[in-house]
């Protein structure tokens, strides 16, 4: 419940922060010949604040695999030792 009203606060934020910042317009440069002129700035940074989040996300599950891998690994380590440990008795 606290999660969905801070998602809803934040959402709400950046609803007004684009509502009231239409005004500025920026030209974007994407590629060597490729320009868009007239976006308005706050999509320009919404747009890049979102793909920072993708890619943060990207990078993180990258990471959680391999570590669940990791974890995967010892268990079954410790399923062998474990077994070892009680043959020997």
């Amino acid at each position: 419940m606290f999660r969905l009203i801070v998602w809803l606060i934040l959402i709400l934020v950046v609803v007004f922060f684009v509502v009231f910042n239409v005004d500025p317009k920026v030209k974007l440069h994407l590629l060597p010949g490729v320009t868009l002129e007239n976006i308005p700035l706050a999509l320009v940074i919404i747009i890049s604040f979102t793909l920072g989040v993708l890619f943060g996300i990207m990078v993180s599950i990258t990471q959680m695999i391999k570590l669940k891998l990791e974890i995967r690994k010892l268990h079954k380590e410790v399923e062998v030792k474990d077994e070892d440990s009680k043959q020997t008795f």
